[in-house]
């Protein structure tokens, strides 16, 4: 183990796209590159948190649930950031970045009442969730909807832009 990360933790740099590239002072890749950031913050913070859990017959399926929600959004941003134009995938990863972030901040209240983890602990991940609500707004205030294909499940375009072919 490097004595530069003791705690093991994840580090945004690790995961590429920090090069230049001619795009990124686009606010879509701005926000999305801080998202990302952010989102590794949560991670690591939620990886903590479940150092601190007490060993009880519920603490592992906490645990799972805890991370399992941490682990998915850095995946999701950096899928709808490699295909940033096309708005019906970016806005599919962006509604489960919210119900990850939704059921990250469910599990807080586990935490704190089936787990008596202090109250403390959980407010920092809870104030990050925060923070990371913020910027995902600006971040999906730059989706383009006219950037689009038809979807054949209609979730995110409107079904008369659709060829009559594909219902």
């Amino acid at each position: 183990m490097s004595n530069d990360n003791l705690g093991n933790f994840f580090d945004a740099g690790d995961f590429g796209d920090e090069e230049e590239n001619a795009e990124n002072w686009k606010p879509l890749k701005l926000f999305g590159n801080a998202l990302f950031k952010k989102s590794i913050e949560i991670l690591n913070l939620s990886e903590s948190l479940c150092d601190v859990i007490p060993e009880n017959d519920h603490s592992d399926a906490t645990k799972r649930i805890l991370l399992q929600n941490a682990v998915a959004v850095p995946s999701k941003i950096k899928s709808a950031m490699a295909v940033d134009e096309i708005y019906s995938f970016v806005m599919e990863n962006a509604v489960l970045i919210k119900i990850s972030m939704v059921q990250l901040l469910e599990q807080l209240v586990a935490l704190s009442g089936f787990h008596n983890v202090d109250e403390e602990y959980i407010e920092v991940l809870r104030k990050e969730i925060e923070e990371f609500r913020k910027i995902f707004i600006q971040w999906i205030s730059f989706f383009e909807k006219e950037n689009d294909f038809p979807d054949k499940w209609q979730l995110f375009n409107k079904p008369s832009n659709f060829p009559d072919d594909i219902l």
